[in-house]
């Protein structure tokens, strides 16, 4: 296993990240250790023992981004300088012992792989295959220091070059092979494991400190030395790394300073020189390191491996019993598949119970299918197919199809696994099955459609299927335009040049266009080209419909040929209908002169201006200026029908006051009266009834209503006129003020009630008239409607035979003033 750089919790700027405070605990820390250790070195030797200043300079070293390396190896240098030079050592020999602390490490620094990341310079000590370059790091630092040292000794206090190199290489190995491993587990997780309950890491770490305690005390001489490593290795079965690293330190101090004091199986024995108790105490310190930290680091990698397997598998199980796809675990036997495990998804699908599949035999669910699925299953197991995948239908109630997957799982501890997925097609199949059978159907329909031509494209208007009606229109089979002819070979290349403003893309759009067929035929279609899309809106081509429409453009071309005609017939009755009104117009202008002269005469004789006239003449005057006053009525009727198209627009219409119109109308009319008819008018009281209009157009339609009054009711007979207001809700302007509402009721003969409809018609006379041989001409109720309407009114007329007979016009009122 290669020592990967990680990153820690904490930052690893300068001391785990701690800044300037961690760099001045550390210095402190190297000072006073250093102090410690030089102050306890045998009197006979020129280094210490135990140096634990170089562990920790290393430390601090280790912890920090290579940018810091140079401030921190001097500030090594100069604070391990310092205390060699207070406990007695010349300025030479301290400043020279300070570089061999600042050297030491350097090198292991650089041979331990640290700050090659700028972001994790640290590099961690996770499992046994870690340890042996942190031992050649600690070694190369070691030696290094023991080399300088070992130098400066022999130049300078001419002492043996090979005792202090041992020595101090010992000294130094040893102090930093318990102190490194807590710095390289600064900040690692995996350190921090171990599931043992803490009363017993208690007791543990109480019990092997108690161990080293007895053993090197200084009453004991008997060779106990290596009696607590067993609870060394009891610790790391129980202390996470870290604090299984702690402990061994903490041993290391305790044997150290009790060897240094004389007790214990190194202290103890006179026989035993300084030196060699000097370098036994290193022994056992490596020992201690050595037994400790493997352990602990194999029993960390095992926990954690075991709490990755066991995430791993909770992960598995989740994933499988939470997914939405069936999912099955199986494990191949003789000739079958025996189901482990499976989801919720997975029996639903299969239509059976979660205690109906486990441990049954998955081939007797597959049914016909299950040979295929097994050979597969041993053809993964036999690693000669990765994978394997097939649609089936499954024989369930209802039958399923499904989308089975089987993957393969290789299980050193309890054999080979399969794991089985199951997608649910069954909708997709049954829709696709309809599909399909609505794609044929639809061929089917396109097909018989022989009356129309129907041509697909693509995108660039290639055809790419043609129907039956094509051929049969423009003589085209299916295999001479598929594939070979694009939709505008079929048109006229004239009129798609003429008509260029009508196309997309070069093809027609819609409307009506000549093709041209495979024998050179002319032909005038219908067509509609529609665009093809997909559900993302890209074009995928184009349909075109077309519809034979020749002899439908031969019959709209007779049938305009037709309405021409027939237009020119109607301006020719129109300009003969203007003739008759202009020749009606005229004959009546030309009667009503020569007719006013005779009615002058008339009025002349009976004035007796020219002489006297006796009764009979009076009354033969009288006569005839009744039978005039009815033929210049006649004349006015005649002269307003012939101008009824314009009267809407010629009337010059002002305010009025429609009380005193027909107080005038009724005085006017009264000679045409019979003797004894009773003539009754009725106005409303108040102010006066107003009305926007033409006096003259509607004293006429007054005239003529009233004068149809007198003249078809008898002598003994009653016209009744009356005036009224009506505030009803009217729509228009006369919302306001409402409508003035004329009323003529008379008692005559009546109109027969099958006739009633046509009154309003020209020319038209009831037959109660005819028969009754009263004059007239039709004319006079149309004209009524004709000025009513032009004023936005109403007319109306109930009749009874030989009752009488009413008529009602409603004219928009004025507020009034």
């Amino acid at each position: 296993m290669t020592l990967t750089p990680w990153a820690p919790s904490t930052p690893t700027a300068l001391v785990a990240g701690r800044g300037l405070p961690g760099v001045a605990l550390g210095y402190v820390a190297v000072f006073v250790l250093a102090v410690l250790s030089v102050h306890f070195a045998p009197p006979d030797s020129d280094v210490a023992t135990w140096w634990p200043a170089a562990g920790v300079g290393s430390a601090m070293v280790v912890l920090s981004p290579a940018r810091h390396w140079p401030a921190l190896l001097v500030g090594i240098l100069v604070v391990t300088g310092v205390a060699n030079a207070l406990e007695g050592r010349s300025p030479e020999i301290a400043a020279l012992f300070g570089l061999a602390n600042a050297a030491e490490s350097l090198v292991l620094a650089l041979v331990l792989g640290a700050g090659r990341s700028p972001r994790s310079p640290l590099v961690p000590m996770r499992a046994p295959e870690d340890l042996p370059r942190v031992l050649v790091a600690i070694g190369a630092g070691a030696m290094t220091a023991g080399t300088l040292v070992a130098c400066t000794v022999t130049v300078a206090l001419e002492g043996s070059f090979a005792v202090t190199w041992t020595n101090v290489t010992a000294a130094h190995g040893a102090a930093t092979l318990l102190i490194l491993p807590l710095a390289l587990m600064v900040g690692d997780p995996q350190a921090r494991l171990s599931d043992d309950p803490r009363v017993l890491q208690v007791v543990q770490v109480v019990a092997t400190l108690s161990a080293f305690a007895l053993v090197h005390h200084s009453g004991q001489s008997l060779p106990l030395a290596f009696l607590p490593l067993p609870l060394l290795v009891w610790g790391a079965q129980v202390l996470s790394p870290r604090a299984l690293a702690l402990e061994a330190l903490a041993a290391g101090l305790i044997v150290t300073a009790l060897a240094t004091g004389g007790g214990g199986p190194f202290g103890s024995d006179a026989d035993v020189s300084a030196r060699l108790r000097d370098a036994l105490v290193q022994l056992d310190l490596v020992v201690i390191a050595l037994v400790s930290l493997p352990l602990a680091l194999n029993v960390s990698q095992r926990r954690a491996a075991l709490r990755e397997a066991v995430a791993v598998g909770e992960t598995y199980r989740r994933s499988m019993t939470e997914s939405v796809i069936a999912t099955l675990l199986l494990r191949p036997t003789d000739g079958g598949l025996q189901v482990l495990d499976l989801n919720e998804p997975a029996g639903e699908l299969l239509g059976l119970r979660r205690s109906d599949l486990l441990e049954r035999d998955w081939v007797e669910v597959l049914g016909p299918h299950g040979g295929l699925v097994v050979d597969a299953a041993l053809e993964m197991t036999a690693g000669r197919r990765s994978g394997w995948e097939h649609e089936l239908w499954l024989g369930t109630e209802p039958p399923r199809c499904v989308r089975l997957a089987l993957s393969w799982v290789p299980d050193t501890s309890s054999g080979d696994l399969v794991v089985a997925q199951l997608v649910d097609l069954t909708a997709q199949r049954v829709a696709q099955r309809s599909l399909e059978k609505e794609l044929r159907f639809s061929a089917a329909l396109l097909d018989a459609t022989t009356g129309t031509s129907i041509i697909a494209t693509d995108r660039d208007g290639l055809a790419t299927y043609v129907n039956r009606g094509t051929r049969r229109l423009l003589g085209y089979a299916p295999s001479d335009l598929v594939g070979r002819r694009h939709l505008v070979d079929l048109y006229d290349a004239d009129e798609l040049r003429e008509r260029a403003d009508e196309t997309e893309h070069g093809a027609p759009v819609a409307g009506d266009w000549t093709l041209v067929g495979a024998d050179g035929r002319r032909l005038r279609v219908n067509v509609n080209v529609t665009p093809l899309r997909d559900a993302g809106g890209e074009l995928l081509g184009y349909l075109q419909v077309s519809e034979d429409v020749t002899e439908r453009a031969l019959a709209q071309e007779a049938l305009r040929a037709a309405l021409e005609k027939e237009r020119r017939a109607v301006e020719e009755l129109e300009r003969l209908d203007r003739s008759k009104s202009d020749f009606l117009a005229t004959v009546s202008h030309e009667l009503r002169t020569p007719m006013t002269s005779i009615m002058g005469f008339n009025e002349i004789l009976a004035s007796e201006v020219v002489g006297p006239v006796n009764d009979r003449q009076r009354e033969v005057l009288r006569r005839g200026s009744r039978a005039g006053q009815r033929l210049l009525g006649l004349i006015e009727n005649i002269l307003t029908m012939s101008r009824a198209e314009s009267l809407a627009q010629s009337a010059h219409h002002q305010p009025l006051d429609l009380g005193a119109l027909l107080v005038r109308v009724v005085e006017g009319t009264e000679p045409l009266a019979e003797a004894g008819l009773s003539v009754d008018l009725s106005l409303p009281p108040g102010d006066p009834v107003r009305v926007l209009g033409d006096a003259a157009q509607l004293e006429r339609a007054l005239v003529n209503v009233v004068s149809n009054a007198l003249k078809f009711t008898p002598g003994d007979g009653e016209v009744r006129i009356r005036m009224e207001t009506d505030g009803g809700g009217q729509e228009g302007a006369a919302r306001d003020a409402g409508w003035a509402v004329v009323t003529v009721e008379d008692t005559g003969i009546g109109i027969p009630l099958e006739e009633q409809g046509r009154l309003f018609e020209r020319f038209f006379r009831a037959s109660s008239a005819v028969r009754a041989s009263i004059p007239g001409t039709g004319l006079g109720l149309a004209i009524v409607r004709t000025i009513v309407q032009a004023h936005a009114g109403t007319v109306t007329v109930v009749s009874q035979p030989g009752d009488g007979t009413t008529v009602r016009i409603s004219l928009p009122r004025l507020p009034p003033r």
